[in-house]
């Protein structure tokens, strides 16, 4: 490793040197503002932009955002042609349910929701079957083959358990419903609800097993109207004659799914370096979040609002040396991110899909907020810890600035998880590219509506961003990782 070692000396002393050069600073620093850096963060972490889904309108506005901003710095498409990388998903999500009983209109998420994620697109019809709160002694004693089972439970998260057990009798669905908590319905079907208006996304096209059980929960009034006896009475049938006297109604029910592929997409450019060079670092940012749910949308401004800014700041930076670098800089704003590195993935695993070799990469992933631990002035680094001379550039990248306090306690976390493989620096870790991810730690507000943009310190984050530019600069030297034994 010899060599690592000479390299490593030549560029810690020649950076360092043309570093302390106020022009240096004046020309390119200064241009990394934290009212830019705000005014980004606002932008995507809009309202209107319903939460960034994979593969949502939403996303597509920050798309649409994010290229004009490429555009509006001189940036090339990634390929020279389009901005936009297709990353290849599927998606598929509920169309309309179709309920019918002879005696009632019964509403989809009013009356009844669907819980399983197998679809029914052919029409059910079958009888349905009061099974109580669905023991053995009942379910044995009771005809249930090519019927529709309806339990009462104490818990809606329990209808696995019967599911499973009439599943054996050859029921061709179960609807379950609470028999005491009269608002368990109405929570429950609002939670689904809202997973059930945003598309689902798979890197593949989804089959189902219809072997499934298709399962229903009900709302109370529907379980009185269909068996003509309050909850109260009908949770205290015991015997089977009991339940033999109840009515059978017989229920119509479908639930079909759309499923088409997904416009999702990673949004890339490129900052030409000196002529005739493909090697290139790639500085990513994943621009989706989660959407919506139940509690509201969740607007994702630090998760990862201030990443994807990050990249637009850093793009209008480094556009006065466009030809001037020894590497070409692509600036990746992936979707799919939190459906697990999707987007992060398809470029690293498509390198035919563009030109470049790519010789490292810079990851920016929440990068705006205060932790619990910290009043300011500090960052965390992921990866660099696997990679010493990345270590050994962003420490003379942090002496070009008012240097920050540089963390690794995620280099080394094990309590939320591998932080190594939980964002977009991964996909090109397990391919043996250098990595180096920026991040400013977890917060309450991780993946939920309150997750706002006011709650960004911009000016921190400013600091952090003059960092990453140096470290992106140094990067970019003919000198740093190309060495023999790279």
């Amino acid at each position: 490793m010899r060599a690592v070692s000479i390299i490593l000396l030549a560029v810690l002393f020649l950076p360092t040197s043309y570093a302390q050069s106020p022009r240096f600073k004046a020309k390119y620093l200064d241009a990394i503002r934290s009212q830019s850096l705000q005014k980004h963060v606002y932008t995507l972490a809009a309202d209107s932009m319903k939460g960034r889904d994979t593969g949502s309108e939403g996303e597509h506005k920050a798309a649409k955002y994010i290229i004009e901003q490429f555009e509006a710095n001189g940036l090339k498409p990634f390929n020279d042609t389009s901005y936009l990388q297709n990353i290849g998903l599927w998606s598929f999500q509920w169309d309309k349910f179709e309920f019918n009983s002879p005696n009632k209109v019964i509403e989809p998420y009013k009356d009844l929701v669907y819980l399983s994620s197998s679809p029914i697109d052919e029409t059910l019809h079958a009888q349905c079957v009061f099974i109580g709160n669905g023991s053995d002694s009942i379910i044995d004693k009771l005809k249930l083959e090519g019927k529709i089972a309806f339990a009462l439970v104490d818990n809606f998260r329990r209808w696995y358990r019967v599911a499973s057990k009439v599943k054996q009798k050859g029921v061709k669905a179960i609807i379950i419903a609470h028999h005491n908590d009269a608002d368990a319905f109405s929570q429950l079907s609002d939670r689904v609800y809202t997973s059930h208006q945003s598309p689902s996304i798979r890197q593949s096209k989804p089959t189902f097993s219809d072997a499934m059980i298709k399962a229903f929960a009900a709302d109370q009034s529907l379980t009185e109207v269909l068996f003509d006896l309050p909850v109260d009475s009908l949770k205290n049938l015991s015997k089977p004659r009991q339940f033999r006297k109840l009515p059978t109604p017989k229920l119509s029910l479908r639930c079909p799914l759309t499923i088409e592929p997904a416009e999702a997409y990673n949004v890339a450019a490129y900052l030409p370096g000196k002529k005739n060079q493909n090697e290139a670092i790639v500085i990513t940012a994943h621009y989706d979040h989660v959407g919506v749910n139940y509690k509201g949308i969740c607007v994702g401004a630090d998760d990862n609002a201030s990443g994807t800014a990050a990249v637009l700041e850093l793009a209008k930076a480094f556009e006065p040396l466009k030809g001037k670098l020894d590497k070409n800089l692509i600036f990746l704003t992936t979707s799919g991110e939190e459906k697990g590195l999707l987007g992060a993935f398809y470029f690293a695993n498509h390198p035919t899909e563009h030109r470049f070799n790519i010789k490292a990469n810079v990851n920016i992933d929440m990068i705006g907020r205060i932790d619990s631990t910290h009043k300011s002035n500090y960052i965390y680094t992921i990866g660099n810890n696997h990679y010493p001379e990345f270590d050994s550039l962003l420490h003379v990248a942090n002496n070009m600035i008012e240097p920050l306090s540089i963390q690794y306690d995620y280099n080394k976390s094990q309590g939320f998880g591998n932080f190594l493989r939980l964002s977009d620096h991964y996909a090109f870790h397990r391919i043996d590219i250098p990595v180096m991810g920026f991040f400013s730690g977890l917060h309450k507000d991780y993946h939920k509506p309150t997750d706002t943009p006011d709650k960004i310190d911009y000016s921190e984050m400013e600091q952090r961003v003059k960092l990453i530019f140096n470290t992106i600069y140094l990067a970019a030297q003919q000198s740093a990782f190309n060495s023999e034994d790279d």
